[in-house]
């Protein structure tokens, strides 16, 4: 029995804020990809833009503004996106409400967010 190897490690369960996180990175995700694969499809460039950020308060604001946002009947993507979008409301607005810290009121920054850089070790380039 001790040769069988030690007992496989259970995953620690998903938390709301774990919850809350995995799906805002996502929705974004499939934005991206929607607006790559759709850019001329007019409602899609009529969408508003989802860059979420959970520790944002103007997120909620951002969710409904998408949510109701006009319907594409011939991009099934956009439901898909959507039905998302509504779930991360109601968990971030019901289900997880005590879990979350707002850190921020910036919405700009939800708008324009601000490119992610790298920088490298001194020497190499």
């Amino acid at each position: 029995l001790l040769l069988a190897g030690p007992p496989a490690a259970q995953p620690a369960p998903p938390t709301c804020y774990s919850r809350m996180l995995s799906l805002s990175r996502e929705v974004t995700g499939d934005f991206q990809s929607l607006q790559a694969v759709e850019p001329s499809e007019p409602c899609v460039r009529y969408l508003p833009t989802l860059y979420l950020d959970i520790h944002n308060y103007c997120v909620l604001a951002k969710l409904r503004d998408f949510v109701a946002s006009p319907q594409c009947w011939k991009v099934a993507q956009v439901d898909a996106l959507k039905d998302k979008v509504r779930k991360l409301y109601i968990i971030m607005n019901s289900f997880c409400r005590r879990d979350l810290v707002f850190l921020s009121d910036d919405c700009n920054a939800l708008e324009y967010p601000i490119p992610v850089t790298t920088v490298l070790p001194d020497g190499q380039r």
